[in-house]
């Protein structure tokens, strides 16, 4: 078990005892919480993409600010057109992102990068089949999401829950055998599969997603992040690695807020449940790309 699988276990744990000493956590006490994680951990992960792709690319810095808004506008647009198509696209680059960030540093991998989405799709699916009821019920909750939950219909989700699962667990049992990853590396994939549908079942969508995103994902990211810059600049450390996080870190986080309080003050009419949808998909989308980017060089 790595340092990121035993930290997550430890918070499981702990939300585990408070489920079980009070019932229930309340959505508002589960919405700050996971505000305050994503802004310390979440946010972060992604506030260096200019550092790490200028590092290895030969781009100006005006360039790819340039097209870094620009990806991100042009994702907006796709959203206000064809929301559907938007969430869609959305649920595909997570998962090869977060299965990217997993799988990256196992060498059978090669060229065979579909491995990446379906990593993904056994992730996100599995969150979606188990609190497929809670997704309906936010979706439905607001007029501009209501068409999202043809997307969550629980029998699409089934076939992908239960194909992508075997599929990465035979994947990962053929490899072990061919000798290709060690047996500790598979009960290591396998646990950590195991404690992710535990998680996904026990706990709210909100809780759930947070969970893995802050532990599993983003703190991983940064040490992959610290590590890659730690071998160009020698002297890096912690501290100088978080003055590096801040200016972006603060930047999204102010942006968010004058966000919020237009939609407060009814200038901008959207949901706050579709907000944080195309919020969050419109950030990931160039930075799944600078991080696919960043895998590819190391």
């Amino acid at each position: 078990m790595n340092k990121f699988t035993f930290t997550y276990l430890i918070f499981v744990y702990a939300l585990f005892a408070i489920f079980t000493l009070n019932d229930e956590i309340s959505i508002d006490t589960q919405v700050i919480s996971s505000i305050i994680l994503v802004s310390l951990f979440g946010i972060p992960h992604g506030a260096i993409d200019n550092i790490i792709y200028l590092s290895s690319n030969k781009i100006t810095r005006f360039r790819f600010y340039l097209i870094y808004i620009v990806t991100i506008i042009f994702y907006c647009i796709l959203w206000w057109l064809a929301p559907i198509i938007s969430l869609i696209f959305f649920l595909f680059l997570s998962s090869y992102h977060f299965g990217e960030s997993q799988l990256v540093d196992y060498s059978f991998i090669n060229k065979k990068r579909i491995i990446y989405l379906f990593w993904g799709f056994a992730l996100l699916s599995t969150l979606i089949f188990y609190n497929n009821n809670e997704l309906l019920s936010l979706s439905n909750q607001f007029i501009d999401t209501e068409k999202f939950s043809q997307v969550f219909n629980i029998l699409i989700f089934k076939y992908i829950f239960c194909f992508s699962n075997v599929i990465i667990i035979s994947l990962l049992v053929y490899k072990n055998y061919k000798l290709s990853i060690s047996n500790q590396q598979l009960m290591n994939e396998i646990f950590l599969l195991i404690l992710i549908h535990i998680t996904f079942y026990l706990f709210p969508i909100i809780i759930s997603f947070t969970l893995y995103f802050i532990f599993l994902h983003s703190i991983k990211v940064l040490k992959q992040e610290f590590d890659y810059l730690k071998s160009l600049q020698s002297d890096l450390n912690l501290l100088k690695f978080i003055k590096l996080l801040y200016p972006h870190t603060l930047l999204s986080i102010v942006f968010l807020m004058i966000l919020l309080l237009l939609m407060n003050f009814g200038y901008v009419n959207i949901s706050a449940f579709l907000f944080s949808i195309i919020g969050i998909s419109v950030i990931t989308l160039p930075h799944a790309i600078i991080m696919s980017n960043f895998y590819n060089k190391k």
